[in-house]
C-alpha cells in the first residue's frame, strides 16, 4: 500500500470532503441544530421584585434598560416553572416583555433596536418583529407577550 499522493488526487479528495461538509452545514441550517449565544445582559438580582404575578423592577438600579435601544433578560422560577424574560426599552419611556425561548427550539433572544427586531441567538436565526410575529426563519409562532407598564421609575409587568 502506497501513502504517496499526487496533486490531482490530493484536490479531487479535498473536494470531495468540501462538499460533504457544506451539504452537512446545510442541513444544520435551524435554530434546534447550532446553538448560539446570547449577547443580553442579565437584570441582576435584588432589582426586582415578584408579587403574584406582578414583577416590578427599579429601572434605576438596571443600567442595561435606562437607555432607549437598551434590552436584559432575566430568568426566575414562578408558580413551578421557569420564566424567562426579554425585556427591551423600545422608545423613550416605553418598554417592551418578550419570552425569552424562540418558538422554534426553545433558545435565547436577543434584541436588534436599529432593525427593529427581535432574533433568536442560534444559527437558523429566527427573526420576531416586535409585535411579536414572526419575520422569517424556522419558528412557526409568535412570542408570549406580557404586559409592561411604567409608572414613575418602575417598570411593572404581568407575567400571568
Amino acid at each position: 500500500m502506497s501513502l504517496k499522493t499526487n496533486r490531482r488526487d490530493f484536490l479531487k479528495t479535498f473536494g470531495v470532503a468540501t462538499v460533504c461538509a457544506c451539504t452537512g452545514m446545510a442541513g444544520m441550517n435551524a435554530c434546534s441544530m447550532i446553538r448560539g449565544v446570547s449577547q443580553t445582559p442579565v437584570i441582576p438580582e435584588g432589582t426586582y421584585a415578584l408579587e403574584g404575578n406582578l414583577l416590578t423592577f427599579d429601572l434605576e438600579m438596571i443600567d442595561c434598560l435606562q437607555e432607549t435601544g437598551g434590552s436584559g433578560k432575566l430568568s426566575l422560577m414562578h408558580e413551578g416553572d421557569e420564566v424567562k424574560l426579554l425585556i427591551i426599552h423600545h422608545e423613550s419611556g416605553s418598554f417592551k416583555a418578550f419570552s425569552d425561548r424562540c418558538t422554534h427550539a426553545g433558545r435565547e433572544l436577543n434584541y436588534q433596536h436599529g432593525e427593529e427586531k427581535i432574533q433568536c441567538s442560534s444559527f437558523g436565526k429566527a427573526t420576531y418583529g416586535l409585535n411579536g410575529r414572526v419575520k422569517k426563519g424556522p419558528a412557526e409562532g409568535p412570542l408570549a407577550i406580557y404586559p409592561a407598564v411604567l409608572k414613575e421609575n418602575q417598570l411593572i409587568i404581568n407575567i400571568s
